[in-house]
């Protein structure tokens, strides 16, 4: 009995600590309240989301105001209160889910502005006031676990997943939960200035884009030509047999054409349950960062033209409504070590602006997770450094079947290891809707007749951070790579909190947009 006066005196303490801590109160402390650390005497806060809504994004939102400037870029953080098991347990079974807040600075503490949950609001408060006053704004979105986006950032080994802060009014640079994300000390510095905001839909340039069509007659260098390339317009409605990715046999020396590796001869069976790629061997492939302090590998792509880069959707996505400005993103072609920004042979990019598909809307859903983006200058071909060719054959999926896809990337591996520190490729055969639908009905809610599926279920595959890797088919007459699909979902294994590989793969069908994004790589 002595240990009942006991707990009361701790818990009596706490809640002193809880109302007491730094002298704030809280506008809605059902929701919201201020905490300090015994051991640091740091304040933060506490959110509290009583029953939150299972299998949807759970998207919080925060609000600051402190009366302060803030010495440095660090805005303060919002993360989940517990591991991330803990908190999707917590969700499965109706209860809390519980965030903590890191302000920015120990004083003076910031005041809670507003609180929204899911889009709908549950707290406001007044602004701090003074001479200087700064708003902050913190969010956060959790994925539901059935159904995983295959960007590195939407890793469920890293929840919270993509915790994105910005400071108003300053360019906003997401800031992706780090875990265990490599710093980059060797990489340029590369200057973003501040710009409005940027709209996301393709518009002329003065850089026409090369499109690639057969090959010259003799070998071309890589010196950039004196004249200004030309763009040329096919006419979709002529068919398949006059589209203007249809290329004639390979020829050596001759950086300008798609869909040749220099090693079309030395493919093995290597992404998770594989072996390492050699460098140049897919000289399309390219990596996308998002740019913080340091480089956070994003998503993969593949070249379509030397202004064009084609990639998942969701690689662009903060969450519903939001998306990654191009400002904050950078894009390096020619690479495969992805830790090394000076490696021989690769360029770092700035993008220009990106178009998303129309018909993408952010869900659980493989449909239209198509994005094309636009480089702000045209890059050079080389040995390491090629566009990959579009799809060329029937666009129906039956023709496709059975077919034999190559899906390369730095995404996570069979060993746990969250990204690769070279490129590995997988073998990945496609298979009917039929045969995709009645392996798992979970994959009814995310399939479309715009999408197909892929895999070998044996636990190898693409996984998280292979987002936006290209399936190419090796087309044995012409010699080179078509590109038939986009990598984009995924099933779930909740024992292993990661890409389940002992199910299909679902890609984006890019047969089936070949007029869209004719559309998007023909723009000047």
């Amino acid at each position: 009995m002595a240990k009942v006066p006991i707990l009361i005196a701790l818990l009596s303490q706490l809640l002193c600590m809880l109302l007491q801590a730094s002298g704030q109160q809280s506008p809605c402390s059902q929701y919201f309240t201020y905490i300090s650390d015994p051991a640091t005497n740091e304040v933060m806060g506490q959110i509290q989301i009583p029953s939150p809504p299972k299998n949807v994004e759970l998207h919080l939102k925060v609000a600051l105001s402190i009366a302060v400037a803030l010495p440095t870029n660090y805005v303060g953080q919002l993360e989940l209160a517990h591991s991330k098991e803990e908190s999707v347990r917590a969700v499965e079974q109706g209860r809390p889910l519980l965030y903590r807040l890191r302000f920015p600075l120990r004083q003076p503490i910031p005041l809670l502005t507003g609180l929204w949950f899911n889009n709908q609001p549950y707290c406001s408060g007044p602004r701090a006031t003074g001479q200087i006053v700064t708003s902050i704004t913190l969010e956060h979105t959790l994925y539901p676990p059935n159904v995983l986006p295959l960007s590195q950032n939407s890793l469920p080994n890293n929840l919270p997943q993509q915790t994105n802060t910005y400071f108003q009014p300053s360019i906003f640079l997401p800031a992706l939960q780090p875990a265990p994300a490599p710093v980059y000390t060797t990489a340029p510095a590369p200057v973003y200035t501040t710009a409005p905001a940027p709209v996301y839909t393709t518009s002329r340039s003065p850089n026409r884009p090369v499109i690639v069509q057969r090959p010259p007659s003799r070998p071309v260098t890589t010196q950039r030509p004196k004249k200004k390339p030309t763009t040329s317009r096919p006419n979709l409605s002529d068919g398949i047999g006059n589209n203007i990715f249809l290329n004639p046999p390979a020829q050596q020396n001759s950086n300008n054409e798609c869909g040749v590796s220099t090693h079309t001869n030395n493919i093995n069976l290597l992404i998770a349950k594989g072996m390492k790629t050699s460098p140049g061997q897919w000289p399309w492939l390219v990596a996308l960062f998002v740019v913080r302090i340091s480089y956070e590998f994003q998503c993969a792509g593949s070249i379509l033209t030397n202004k064009h880069v084609i990639t998942a959707a969701h690689c662009f996505k903060l969450d519903s409504q939001r998306n990654i400005p191009p400002s904050a993103m950078v894009v390096s072609l020619g690479r495969y070590r992805l830790r090394d920004f000076l490696e021989a042979g690769s360029v770092n990019m700035e993008i220009a602006r990106y178009t998303i598909h129309p018909d993408y809307l952010h869900q659980e859903t493989g449909d239209s997770d198509l994005a094309i983006l636009v480089l702000r200058n045209p890059v050079e071909f080389s040995p390491t450094i090629k566009p990959i060719c579009m799809w060329n054959g029937p666009i129906d999926l039956q023709s496709a079947i059975n077919k034999i896809g190559y899906v390369v990337g730095w995404g996570r591996d069979e060993f746990g290891n969250p990204y690769l520190a070279e490129p590995r490729m997988a073998k990945v055969p496609i298979v009917s809707q039929e045969v995709c639908l009645w392996s798992d009905p979970r994959f009814v809610g995310f399939t479309s007749n715009r999408t197909l599926c892929a895999g070998t279920r044996d636990g190898s595959g693409p996984c998280n951070g292979d987002s936006g890797s290209g399936l190419v088919i090796h087309d044995t007459t012409t010699g080179r790579y078509q590109l038939r699909g986009i990598v984009s979902r995924s099933l779930f294994d909740r024992d292993q909190m990661t890409c389940d590989l002992t199910q299909y793969v679902v890609f984006v069908d890019v047969a089936k947009y070949l007029p869209w994004i004719q559309q998007q790589i023909s723009s000047i």
